[in-house]
């Protein structure tokens, strides 16, 4: 009877101490605008490693292109192409506004001015890009747990967009 009380107490230890080393090594949650944040970089990311499905993966199957009615499969059909053309993507992006809706960490608007390119670029190049340049503004949607595009609009975007 002893051993067994021996046993289940060093069970219990050792399942209590794993427990609290596992406990110890959790990232503290991320505020939602770092969370956000790290979605966009990781879908910029996606972009110049040519990882279209991974970039994909933030895009909800409710997605809309609202000015054109694009849904998802036409935007990915779209990026694809787009991919094939260059050997190389490069992207630099800059972050205007992030504006919370309804007050929450639900659903937020992003306005984000991008230009890419089929080289390497600093912002200086941005007068004499021979790239594409874009603003957008875009709809994100947390689901479970993860920020996904919703819906976007895009315009033509110039130099003087990137100026913060």
């Amino acid at each position: 009877m002893i051993l067994y009380k021996n046993k289940i107490f060093h069970t219990t230890g050792l399942i209590l101490s794993f427990l609290l080393l596992q406990g110890c090594t959790e990232e503290p949650d991320l505020d939602k605008n770092t969370h956000l944040l790290n979605t966009i970089k990781n879908m910029e990311t996606a972009i110049e490693a040519k990882a279209l499905d991974d970039f994909m993966d933030h895009i909800s199957e409710d997605f809309t292109l609202t000015s054109r009615g694009y849904k998802k499969k036409d935007a990915e059909r779209i990026l694809r192409i787009r991919m094939m053309r260059n050997k190389n993507i490069h992207v630099h992006q800059a972050i205007k506004s992030i504006e919370w809706l309804n007050e929450g960490e639900e659903q937020a608007t992003v306005e984000i001015v991008a230009a890419v390119a089929g080289s390497d670029f600093s912002l200086t190049d941005l007068p004499t890009l021979r790239g594409d340049m874009a603003k957008f503004k875009v709809t994100f949607q947390l689901v479970d747990g993860e920020y996904m595009i919703t819906q976007t609009t895009w315009d033509r975007a110039t130099p003087a967009d990137f100026v913060l």
